[in-house]
């Protein structure tokens, strides 16, 4: 910790917790934890972020049941996701929601927890353990908050659909690696599984154009009628104008076989 609780601060706390009376004020009539605390929004304004962490995490531990706390642990954890430690950040969010569940910041806590696994999730070829943990968290806040803002619905709601894309992504890439590498029962079982559990992602599109264009390639012609069909039943009024020319040429190759 930066710095020690002032001995003013300490001494307060002690009356506070042996008296039902008022906290105890400074000279000028101040609660002296409300000082402490327009201290550390003053720095969170400047972007200290070190020094906001130091005085919220202070009236966190030394004023747990003041009127400031809630806010104080949620300030604590958005400094820390300011500063980039967002594991950290999360676990601070989560305290949030843990102690002070009933609180305004408990709903804006979960979706931080959320967002700070988000800042966390690699490029679509790297491990996505992350993404799982950020849908995992977006998923809890529209659960646990459906009635909240709007907004952030709206911003969980769209992180889900590009974190579950990623994650398709990465499966998609896997499966044209396969089929670099010659072994295309491999790849058709990867584009199979991007359709299947991510079909209501671009990838899953893509994918089930290649099952097709894979297939004429083995000259499986069965399985290529099979795939294109179920490209038009499912993904034929999403597909882009380019897949569509795609699946057209496969049709005319095969009227010509």
């Amino acid at each position: 910790m930066k710095q020690t609780l002032p001995i003013l601060l300490l001494l307060a706390l002690l009356i506070g917790g042996c008296s039902s009376s008022k906290p105890v004020s400074n000279a000028n009539g101040a609660n002296l934890i409300e000082v402490r605390f327009n201290e550390g929004k003053k720095a969170f304004e400047k972007e200290e972020w070190l020094e906001a962490t130091t005085i919220f995490d202070e009236i966190r531990l030394q004023a747990p049941s003041s009127e400031y706390a809630a806010e104080a642990a949620f300030l604590e954890g958005m400094a820390r996701y300011k500063s980039g430690t967002f594991i950290s950040a999360a676990v601070d969010f989560r305290s949030v929601r843990r102690n002070f569940p009933s609180s305004e910041f408990a709903p804006k806590a979960q979706f931080m927890i959320a967002e700070s696994y988000y800042a966390l999730s690699p490029r679509a070829e790297l491990d996505q353990t992350y993404t799982q943990y950020s849908i995992n968290e977006y998923q809890t806040f529209l659960r646990d908050y459906s009635n909240g803002t709007r907004t952030l619905l709206d911003s969980a709601d769209h992180r889900i659909s590009e974190l579950r894309n990623k994650q398709a992504m990465k499966i998609f890439l896997s499966a044209e690696l396969y089929i670099k590498l010659l072994d295309n029962k491999s790849g058709l079982k990867y584009f199979a599984r991007v359709v299947d559990s991510y079909y209501d992602t671009p990838s899953a599109i893509e994918s089930q154009l290649r099952i097709a264009e894979v297939q004429y390639e083995r000259k499986r012609t069965k399985e290529v009628r099979e795939a294109l069909a179920t490209f038009d039943e499912k993904f034929l009024i999403t597909a882009t104008q380019a897949q569509r020319e795609r699946s057209l040429k496969l049709r005319q190759q095969l009227s010509l076989q």
